[in-house]
């Protein structure tokens, strides 16, 4: 048995939520990999009624879910740090609890059987610490740009209200030339694309190992909640490019680290309304974020982007 943990920050955007949850019970097979799935959703202070979405219409889900609040917005590090660390128990020692672990933006919708194929090539290679899915946009695949591009025509308007009616349909107009994104997902695994696409980065819906969390750390927490790119100081690190303390002098050795994408592991992202909606100002976040880098670590995001990860 393989124990898995997926956990899903949310702030607001309730509606969102509900679709991917929807999804998630509908479409993670676990059967072939003798997989124990378990669901955590963080919620970083939102004002609507998460809770009550969770006790009401998942209080029977087909998996374990557990629900932790945050009293305010600590955002994403912190919320992703919080499921990594999380234990049903109450009383937990300082070791992780399950044998990988699942972070997902709550603007996904999961596609047919996209957990096992991320596990299968888990396991196949114990050097890969960060494994994402394959989403509308990844740049392994015409069909993938095309979906994007169309998710940008047809994605519901964040700014006006809206329902998980309204983002199924949506997403039925994203994928119609495909049949469908169930067709959709079964044409991207039917294709010849490999298992594993080493250093092609994504942290939309990501497995992580816990060996390497262990080695090279958790989720930088400085600045919350706007933050400094976690992901991307996270491939930094990984890369030995950005060296917190705590890492020991002999990494990168040898066995580096890989991440990388999944080719049999495919969801669609509702593009950049995880923490979008009435009010929310993307580019002001944005800069403040890139700010906080600068103050960080000297140079910009795109300097560290072009000299060490392109």
């Amino acid at each position: 048995m393989i124990k898995i943990l997926v956990g899903i920050p949310v702030l607001d955007n309730i509606e969102m939520t509900r679709a991917c949850m929807q999804s998630l019970y509908q479409y993670t097979d676990s059967d072939r990999m003798d997989l124990h799935v378990s669901v955590v959703i963080i919620d970083n202070g939102s004002k609507e009624d998460i809770a009550g979405l969770i006790k009401g219409e998942f209080v029977e889900a087909r998996f374990p879910t557990y629900y932790v609040r945050n009293p305010t917005n600590l955002g994403v590090a912190i919320a992703w740090n919080q499921i990594i660390r999380f234990s049903p128990d109450t009383i937990t020692d300082s070791s992780l609890c399950y044998d990988y672990y699942v972070i997902s933006n709550n603007d996904v919708l999961f596609g047919q059987d996209w957990l096992q194929p991320m596990v299968e090539v888990m396991e196949g290679d114990e050097l890969i610490g960060w494994l994402a899915s394959l989403e509308n946009g990844s740049p392994v695949m015409e069909e993938l740009l095309e979906a994007h591009s169309n998710t940008k025509r047809y994605r519901v308007n964040p700014n006006r209200p809206y329902s998980s009616e309204n983002i199924l349909e949506s997403v039925k107009r994203v994928y119609e030339k495909w049949g469908g994104h169930e067709s959709f997902c079964k044409l991207v695994k039917d294709s010849d694309l490999p298992p594993f696409s080493k250093r092609m980065r994504s942290a939309v819906c990501f497995m992580i190992r816990p060996a390497m969390s262990r080695q090279i750390g958790l989720f930088d927490e400085d600045y919350p909640p706007v933050g400094i790119a976690e992901d991307l100081e996270y491939f930094l690190r990984i890369e030995g490019v950005i060296k917190p303390p705590w890492i020991t002098d002999d990494y990168p050795a040898k066995g580096k680290w890989k991440y990388g994408l999944c080719g049999g592991s495919v969801i669609h992202h509702n593009w950049c309304m995880t923490r979008q909606g009435p009010g929310f100002d993307g580019r002001r976040w944005d800069k403040e974020k890139e700010k906080n880098w600068k103050t960080k670590f000297g140079r910009s995001k795109k300097y560290y982007t072009k000299k060490y990860l392109a």
